[in-house]
């Protein structure tokens, strides 16, 4: 009866044991996979925080235009405000405050660009290469939890590994095993999460504002008003490279007896910023010459470009303010594309599982032996209160752990046996 009751004792302290070392193999991996999922989202804090240093950047180029057109009197703040309100006409001139120069200011943008640059290729990445392979953890902590649970108080044995313990255990399946993928940033669900994202900021969005007035109208178009259009667009491409264009023109209603009524464009501000891969940083510079129109009427001058889509009698775009911005753009040197941790696509389980068997020595008697299987999950606690449920990724860290019944034998792997670490 003491060898019995002994023996029960042992067997229900390898079950425990195996419980627990399975469950904690699973809880090590939801953890990991929790990591990536915060360096995920880290990433995309720092790609967010360069749009709008970007756009900043753009925004300074922007209003120094502003201020030496404002100077320049080209046009006059007052016809602005003539026209327009004296809001407009206010906020042209505001914008000398800053002075006639851009560089002080997008010079210290652009190396706050450069850190973040610098955290998401070096810090973050060295960080997600770590973490890709944790069989050696994971066996670690399947030693560690065997030992602890046998070895202390739980088997008639005492030991401090699993030698002396004679134990050994063999994972019967691991679910680790390509379960995520280190991946660019030109995959579809990176691409457009950060659209997703970059659509929470209002700053991010597009900039489209046409101001009219009859003020000062010209009586051979009484039809047609003045107009100050607003323009700014922040395009990114999935390859990484980002451009950006801020450009605002005052279009005054003309009239010339070979065309008829027409809008004869005045840039106020313009700018644009893009980004390459390689090659070296370029200023563009403020003094750039540009078109006069002392040679050539402006109206003949736009006619000939008709082809590219330049419309002096209507249209939505400030094409002279444009072409002055591409005339002197500002190119920022930024990395080769990232990479990210995403799930496997090729796998067709949501969930991570190991299931252990584990042997022990015990006697004269035959080897003790236990299975258990446990899963790393992922569950929104929100789903069902806020939002419907989502499918798993490494966007969210609910990854969390559970035992599980033990999967039928023709679905398990085989796998070395261990006996020490």
């Amino acid at each position: 009866m003491l060898k019995v009751g002994s023996w029960v004792h042992n067997k229900s302290s390898l079950h425990r044991a195996t419980d627990a070392a399975a469950y904690s193999a699973a809880l090590i991996y939801a953890r990991n996979l929790n990591l990536h999922a915060y360096l995920n989202r880290t990433q995309l804090a720092h790609q967010v925080a360069q749009l709008h240093l970007f756009s900043m950047a753009a925004a300074e180029r922007f209003r120094s235009r502003l201020a030496r057109q404002a100077t320049a009197r080209n046009p006059p703040a007052s016809l602005l405000s003539f026209r327009f309100g004296t809001h407009h006409g206010g906020a042209y001139l505001s914008s000398r405050v800053g002075g006639l120069s851009d560089t002080l200011l997008r010079n210290a943008l652009g190396n706050a660009f450069e850190q973040h640059e610098q955290l998401i290729h070096a810090v973050l990445n060295q960080v997600r290469e770590s973490r890709m392979d944790t069989s050696s953890e994971i066996h670690q902590v399947l030693n560690n939890t065997l030992v602890m649970n046998l070895g202390h108080s739980g088997s008639a044995n005492r030991g401090s590994s699993l030698e002396a313990l004679g134990v050994q255990y063999r994972l019967l399946n691991d679910g680790t095993t390509k379960f995520m993928v280190n991946r660019p940033t030109t995959d579809d669900e990176w691409f457009g999460m950060l659209q997703d994202v970059r659509a929470r900021y209002r700053y991010l969005d597009d900039r489209k504002s046409v101001a009219r007035s009859f003020n000062g109208i010209n009586l051979r178009c009484p039809w047609r008003q003045h107009q100050l259009r607003r323009r700014g667009t922040l395009t990114l491409a999935r390859d990484g490279v980002w451009s950006i264009d801020e450009n605002q023109s005052f279009h005054n209603v003309r009239f010339n007896r070979f065309i008829g009524c027409y809008y004869r464009e005045y840039p106020m501000g313009w700018a644009t910023i893009e980004t390459r891969s390689n090659g070296s940083h370029v200023e563009g510079s403020l003094d750039e010459p540009m078109q006069t129109f002392q040679g050539k009427p402006f109206w003949k001058w736009a006619a000939e470009r008709a082809w590219s889509g330049w419309n002096i009698f209507g249209g939505t775009r400030n094409p002279l303010a444009e072409r002055w911005a591409n005339q002197a753009p500002v190119v920022w040197r930024a990395r080769q594309q990232a990479r990210y941790t995403r799930l496997n696509p090729a796998r067709d389980s949501a969930s991570a599982q190991f299931v252990i068997q584990v042997v022990q020595r015990w006697l004269d008697y035959p080897s003790l032996s236990s299975t258990s299987a446990a899963e790393t999950y992922f569950s929104d606690p929100l789903v069902g209160k806020n939002r419907r449920a989502e499918a798993p990724s490494l966007f969210k860290p609910f990854w969390l752990a559970r035992l599980i019944r033990v999967p039928a034998v023709r679905s398990l792997e085989s796998h070395p046996v261990r006996g020490t670490q």
